[in-house]
């Protein structure tokens, strides 16, 4: 995986649990755990280096103590791997408070020549890592290191605890190497913590505000859109008990109902397909696209009109492995939309699905000839609520649903159109694995 791609997921807030976890709690402990598995490299590099660096040096009871906290942080690794994540939270961070300790204690060098003082710079970095690794009802743990490690620290700055062993065979004159490694390490384990802790902040407050501007437009579909259809069918039920010995008339009428109660559920089917989208992680599966477009196409072909014509063309490998039910909900809605706003004046309305496959990547382009956008609108059509054209009959929904869960799987694209020739939209997705 990239680079940027392991950034966007360190700092996609988007709660993958089911509905009974989600909630800020529970994201915020979730980036808690990824805080305490940065803790985890962090402290098993230092101890995998440091074993030989002080074992070089003749820092004997240095270099025992980081190879023991190197085997520790990969223990507390394996019990992470395992779901007990608490437990292993208090296994890395409860050593390194008492190997760092340690370290200063057993320095490998007389109690006059200080050789390992600089070793407690590391406390800092653990310090913030403890109170930014427990979050929610795990809080107090943090608060509980945070105040054992400033205890130690204080107590072997004032009291200058040390064992003597022996003065170093090899010991370096001029630049004070432990000081400038240790200090260097604590700094940047300190930035790369703060910096992360930062620009979850912010991706949270922008979080924030998409969700408020969402509300206002939900309040509007559930006030306008979704009440509109529930007031026209009550309206024509009651138009249809007052002609209710008018047969052609009543059936009319309860036609009209049936197709307000289809918009309705359009509606809430495509409201239901968002909340799934942000609420649940990407699930790959292997499976054939053709087979998703015919059935697509299969499914639509009722509410088309008989010159209409579906087609496709495949170049590559049609099976791939991606969130099939995701791009299903994105075809489909494509595909629909190419059907519903076909252009009525011409003879040979389409939609045809062009699929092509190059390696670990593939592009799938929907092209109609149908009424297209207006030049002026193809910048809002990704909007929630945002209608097109003037003939637009849907909720506004169904290309903002699209663009949120493109955007869920990093998939790249984009939409052309020409008003009165047509639209072009085209997805360029890379495959979770490669298929055969």
């Amino acid at each position: 995986m990239r680079f940027t791609a392991h950034l966007n997921k360190l700092l996609d807030i988007d709660a993958h649990f089911t509905e009974q976890q989600t909630g800020p709690v529970n994201i915020l402990v979730s980036k808690g755990n990824q805080i305490h598995l940065a803790l985890l490299m962090i402290t098993a590099s230092y101890g995998f280096i440091f074993t030989f660096v002080s074992y070089v040096q003749g820092y004997h009871y240095q270099a025992f103590f980081s190879f023991l906290s190197f085997v520790l942080s990969i223990i507390a690794w394996l019990i992470n791997r395992t779901g007990r994540i608490l437990f292993s939270k208090l296994v890395n961070l409860g050593q390194v408070i008492i190997i760092i300790g340690l370290m200063f204690y057993f320095p490998s060098a007389k109690s006059d020549i200080h050789a390992n003082d600089s070793i407690l710079s590391y406390y800092i970095p653990v310090s913030i890592g403890s109170v930014v690794a427990f979050q929610g009802k795990e809080k107090k743990y943090g608060y509980i290191y945070s105040f054992v490690i400033l205890l130690i620290m204080s107590t072997l700055i004032v009291l200058d605890l040390h064992l003597p062993e022996h003065e170093p065979s090899n010991k370096i004159q001029g630049l004070n190497w432990d000081l400038l490694t240790n200090t260097v390490g604590a700094s940047v384990a300190t930035f790369g913590i703060i910096v992360y802790v930062i620009a979850l902040n912010n991706r949270l407050n922008e979080s924030l505000i998409k969700a408020n501007n969402e509300l206002d437009n939900f309040v509007y579909i559930v006030s306008h859109d979704l009440r509109s259809p529930l007031l026209s069918t009550s309206g024509l039920l009651e138009l249809a008990k007052m002609r209710i010995d008018e047969k052609e008339q009543v059936l009319k009428y309860l036609g009209l109902a049936g197709r307000s109660i289809s918009n309705l559920d359009d509606i809430i089917r495509e409201i239901l397909a968002y909340s799934r989208n942000s609420r649940t992680g990407l699930q790959a599966e292997t499976f054939e696209l053709k087979k998703m477009v015919r059935d697509i196409f299969d499914g639509l072909r009722y509410t088309a009109s008989s010159d209409f014509s579906f087609l496709d063309e495949y170049q590559g490998n049609t099976f791939i492995c991606c969130d099939k039910a995701r791009l299903n909900t994105t075809l489909r809605n494509i595909i629909s939309n190419a059907v519903k706003y076909r252009n009525k004046k011409i003879s040979d309305p389409y939609v045809k699905v062009l699929f092509k496959e190059s390696g670990s990547r593939f592009q799938i382009q929907v092209t109609d000839n149908g009424e297209g956008i207006p030049g002026s609108s193809l910048d809002k059509v990704f909007d929630m609520f945002y209608r097109g054209t003037a003939s637009a009959q849907g909720t506004g929904l169904g290309l903002y649903i699209c663009k949120e869960i493109l955007n869920k799987m990093n998939a790249e694209f984009s939409i052309d159109s020409v008003e009165g020739i047509g639209t072009t939209f085209s997805i360029s997705l890379r495959q979770t694995k490669t298929t055969e």
